[in-house]
């Protein structure tokens, strides 16, 4: 997208959200400041593919330890797949979310759908901000302890901590919590549309508790480079957070057009070409292939034609 008419673009994007960009980043010219609205929504873009990745990875690594422990080979489903929801004392809230997965309200009163869902299918209908509550449940309903000492390395297994003694810590429970809520935060200000270059301060990875206020460890950020230093830094979290869940779907995403984008972004040349507002320079296959060194060396967005169609489009990412 280019500014060809700002007061327009002012007005569809609205004064008020385009004042925060403003204030913070004290671009020299308007299209400077429409570039840092295209380099949020790029970045925002690219983050949520990632956030989407971690979550579906999340709720079937949760889902299935979960249905190994509470296995009943006298009720429905597998090991690998069951309601072990029925099983656990949910608060009230998440236990509406399973029943407006699995029922209907009428009059007041839950009633089960006619045609049932399986095990799969409701996992796969719950949102984001249901899985890390579940690490909340403390009970089943036969009053018993949930055993998170052995569950959650059966759900990270490729963390460094394997010992069964470390996760029955609240604290390690805590600090796992806390990385789980700070990407389903970014996933709902990424929903909201919310600028995602804006961040308050950086507070150590745990909950607040009555015992426990979490230490500050940065402030916010103040200027562009501290931006990027903590969106950096967040990219690098939820790369881990997908490593300690599967080291394959780390290694697929890392490999792919995504990650290789995202890291162009998180960059200063990255940043600077969105400032820029340089747009897509058109040029022929033909032409592409005498002048590949030139491209590289300039690092322009290029559109790649084909007998007048685009047939694809460089992006430089180093």
């Amino acid at each position: 997208m280019q500014a060809q008419d700002y007061l327009n673009l002012q007005q569809d994007i609205s004064l008020p959200r385009l004042s925060s960009y403003q204030h913070f980043f004290k671009p020299k010219e308007p299209t400077e400041l429409y570039g840092y609205y295209c380099w949020n929504e790029a970045i925002s873009a690219a983050l949520f593919r990632l956030i989407g990745i971690v979550e579906i990875t999340l709720r079937n690594k949760l889902h299935c330890a979960l249905s190994q422990h509470y296995y009943n080979p006298k009720s429905l489903g597998s090991k690998q797949s069951n309601d072990w929801y029925s099983s656990l004392a949910l608060n009230k809230r998440s236990e509406e979310n399973i029943l407006k997965v699995t029922h209907t309200r009428k009059k007041g009163k839950w009633q089960p759908k006619h045609l049932t869902l399986s095990h799969d299918d409701v996992i796969s209908r719950l949102t984001y901000g249901f899985w890390p509550k579940v690490l909340d449940i403390t009970k089943d309903k036969q009053n018993q302890l949930v055993p998170w000492g052995k569950i959650i390395p059966n759900v990270i297994p490729h963390h460094r901590q394997k010992n069964e003694g470390y996760w029955k810590k609240t604290k390690h429970q805590d600090t796992l919590y806390a990385r789980l809520e700070m990407i389903g935060s970014l996933r709902n200000r990424i929903a909201h549309f919310e600028p995602i270059w804006k961040q308050g301060a950086l507070f150590e990875e745990t909950r607040e508790r009555q015992n426990k206020q979490p230490k500050k460890l940065l402030n916010a950020p103040i200027n562009a480079k501290e931006a990027l230093c903590r969106l950096i830094l967040i990219h690098e979290r939820i790369q881990e957070q997908l490593g300690w869940l599967s080291h394959s779907r780390l290694k697929s995403y890392q490999n792919s057009y995504t990650h290789r984008q995202l890291s162009w972004l998180l960059s200063p040349k990255g940043m600077e070409t969105y400032l820029c507002m340089q747009g897509h320079t058109p040029l022929s296959q033909s032409k592409v292939k005498r002048r590949l060194t030139n491209i590289i060396k300039q690092q322009k967005t290029i559109t790649i034609t084909k007998n007048g169609e685009v047939s694809g489009v460089f992006y430089p990412i180093r």
